[in-house]
């Protein structure tokens, strides 16, 4: 059955019966002209939004619409995660042809329904629309966190360490073999086309991280390491020294980078939608953080450098010494892309 013959109304009866959450803290769900939920008392309300283009964002000829779901919500959960929160309820707006298929629309939110599960996220309203010719995507979430452990990407201090869990690279070497459309090759560098397409957003990590230690900066890994670390040194008006070979990139990204010609620390770099956690904490606790961290989840967490003075600028220290770590990664308006 297509959307044109099922209707909008019709549609959202359906996505009803997938999306529904009988939690007692939502008042009003899917089926008025807004959703009511009660917030926790001594929280801080947290709010983010994430917008999708079909042709810009990801592209459906190797994405499942299960899969586009589920990567859809990552992106907005990741976000919580990175600012020390539990994401509570989400809320999908959707563009679609009328052309499309109802059980790829129904299996988008399957896929979202799968992940907002395992982090306790709702889905409780949002709004579907015509589209002429793509799809389009806008989700916003809702959180919340305690007062005193809500982290911002300002905050880091001079000496402070700089951290990143699990490793860099893999979701770039994912959409890099993808879009060369070989099977066999797809096969053989899985864990990388899982990175790229289902990402794991660090939530629990996250809540972890900020209970257990004074993180003073963090950011999720959307852009790419190196913007990433730019964005912390800019709102914390500081430098940074990163050190090339303390870098995680995973032995299956350093193949696939081999395989076409690349270098995989560039991928590491500007490859961005990593949705790993990049943080600062003092450096006294690093040992005992980088230990726990991975006694609970069996995890990395690397340490990769140190905040520095502003004057420093942002540095990245290699064999061949120490040069300037240029911001790189993805610009929506950019003539030129460096992702």
């Amino acid at each position: 059955m297509k959307l044109s013959e099922l209707g909008e109304f019709g549609l959202i009866d359906q996505i009803k019966k997938i999306a529904a959450d009988h939690s007692k803290n939502i008042l009003i769900g899917i089926d008025d002209d807004a959703a009511a939920v009660q917030i926790s008392p001594g929280k801080i309300l947290l709010a983010t939004t994430d917008a999708l283009i079909e042709g810009v964002h990801f592209d459906l000829n190797y994405f499942t619409f299960y899969q586009l779901g589920w990567r859809a919500l990552a992106a907005n959960l990741s976000d919580i995660a990175a600012m020390g929160g539990q994401p509570r309820y989400a809320l999908v707006s959707l563009g679609l042809p009328p052309q499309l298929d109802v059980e790829s629309a129904l299996d988008f939110y399957r896929g979202m329904k799968a992940l907002g599960d395992e982090f306790q996220t709702a889905i409780i309203g949002g709004d579907t629309t015509r589209s002429p010719d793509r799809v389009f995507i806008s989700i916003t979430v809702l959180g919340e966190a305690d007062p005193d452990k809500v982290c911002r990407r300002a905050g880091a201090q001079i000496g402070d360490a700089i951290f990143v869990t699990g490793d860099l690279g893999a979701s770039a070497a994912g959409l890099r073999i993808l879009k060369s459309g070989d099977e066999k090759l797809q096969s053989k560098f899985s864990a990388a086309i899982a990175k790229h397409l289902t990402p794991r957003p660090r939530v629990h990590e996250a809540q972890f991280l900020v209970k257990h230690f004074p993180i003073h900066a963090m950011i999720d890994v959307s852009d790419g390491l190196a913007s990433e670390v730019h964005h912390i040194c800019q709102l914390s008006r500081a430098g940074a020294l990163v050190v090339q070979n303390k870098i995680p990139i995973h032995s299956e990204t350093r193949a696939a980078a081999k395989y076409f010609g690349d270098e995989a620390l560039e991928y590491a770099l500007g490859g961005g939608e990593e949705f790993e956690l990049l943080f600062t904490a003092p450096a006294g606790v690093a040992q005992q953080l980088r230990n726990e961290f991975f006694a609970k989840f069996n995890l990395p967490c690397s340490e990769i450098g140190v905040i520095r003075e502003k004057s420093h600028g942002v540095t990245l220290v290699s064999g061949g010494g120490e040069s300037a770590l240029l911001q790189r990664g993805f610009d929506h308006f950019a003539d030129k892309q460096t992702k």
